[in-house]
């Protein structure tokens, strides 16, 4: 006679959580490797898409407000040349333009007809644009008037006349003497001395203008 063995089921018996409510043990599966690898991923992506929006609005947003800056410096830098310039008044015996350094720093002198009668004479002034680069301030400062020939004197002087920027890091005035015209390169960058981090870079940029500014019939030297 063969005897049949019963084995009892297995059940989920019922734990006392609470008054009034219950809870049941159960079997719990652990994380696979795979389901870990599937979630670094998507955490590297997700890292990866904030980074790109970072990227983005530094790009889009601060490069973008600093280029704009910038541009209005060097704008506002050439009409105001232009507007000054568009005053010379000279002769061949007594040249309007010069564009020798002023204490070794690059600048532009112009002979100007300040009491507008058409003539060189006593009453006429000459103003400079003078930049002083590396490694003091990377300004253009404009001297309204200056008071020896190699305006290395100004009224008022160097250290207190207007600053037109603070934010150029190069000025390269020339002129020609058969047409007449003084061209003027300039070279702006948010952080001029370019250190730490160089000029033309993302969060350091830097834009280059260039006007040519035609004189009335005048001479240049």
């Amino acid at each position: 006679m063969v005897r049949k063995v019963f084995y009892p089921k297995r059940i989920d018996l019922p734990i006392p959580f609470k008054e009034g409510s219950y809870t049941f043990l159960y079997h719990k599966k652990g994380v696979t490797l795979v389901e870990l690898l599937i979630a670094v991923c998507i955490f590297g992506l997700i890292v990866m898409g904030f980074s790109s929006i970072d990227t983005f609005s530094r790009y889009h947003v601060i490069s973008s407000d600093r280029r704009a800056k910038l541009q209005n410096d060097a704008s506002y830098i050439l009409e105001h040349m232009a507007k000054e310039i568009a005053k010379a008044i000279g002769d061949v015996n007594n040249p309007t333009v010069d564009t020798s350094n002023i204490g070794g720093d690059a600048a532009v002198q112009v002979w100007i007809d300040f009491n507008q009668n058409g003539q060189r004479d006593a009453g006429d002034r000459e103003i400079a644009y003078r930049f002083t680069g590396a490694p003091v301030a990377y300004q253009i400062k404009f001297c309204p008037e200056c008071t020896n020939g190699p305006c290395t004197n100004c009224n008022p002087n160097w250290n207190s006349t207007e600053i037109l920027s603070s934010r150029i890091n190069s000025f390269s005035p020339t002129y020609s003497s058969t047409s007449n015209y003084v061209d003027i390169n300039i070279t702006a960058c948010w952080d001029a001395d370019g250190s730490p981090i160089a000029c033309g870079s993302l969060d350091n940029p830097a834009l280059v203008m260039k006007n040519r500014i035609y004189m009335p019939a005048v001479s240049t030297n």
